[in-house]
């Protein structure tokens, strides 16, 4: 119970092992010493924030989680293991597409074929 090295809350408690094949973003490279957590991405903590007060910007909100989530993946995915933040990530393009399309689905039952017509428009520009 008082190990100082144990999993700690949240985190899993699998570690890859030397020979256990190519690593997933965010995974560290084993080493022989114990190493401390990983450090976060600013860009998947500045993802999550965007994605988390998207749903008030109609469309753009998304848009914009999505491209912050596509940026925090590749840089988490370029640092090697060296940053954590894979799931804020991941959930910021979630939401962001959840925007859209909700969004999208308001604007057409409000305006019709025309209103949809020019969002769809502006994000084709967009993304």
């Amino acid at each position: 119970m008082s190990d100082p090295h144990g999993p700690e809350l949240g985190r899993p408690r699998y570690r890859p092992q030397a020979g256990d094949g190519p690593l997933l973003p965010g995974q560290r490279q084993p080493s022989g010493a114990p190493e401390g957590p990983e450090r976060t991405s600013n860009a998947a903590v500045t993802a999550i924030v965007i994605a988390s007060v998207g749903w008030i910007l109609p469309i753009l909100g998304g848009v914009a989680a999505i491209r912050r989530g596509n940026a925090a993946l590749r840089s988490i995915e370029a640092s090697g293991g060296a940053l954590d933040g894979l799931g804020l990530a991941l959930w910021a393009r979630r939401l962001g597409w959840i925007y859209v399309v909700a969004w999208s689905a308001l604007l057409f039952v409000w305006f019709g074929g025309p209103g949809i017509q020019l969002f769809y428009d502006l994000l084709r520009r967009l993304v």
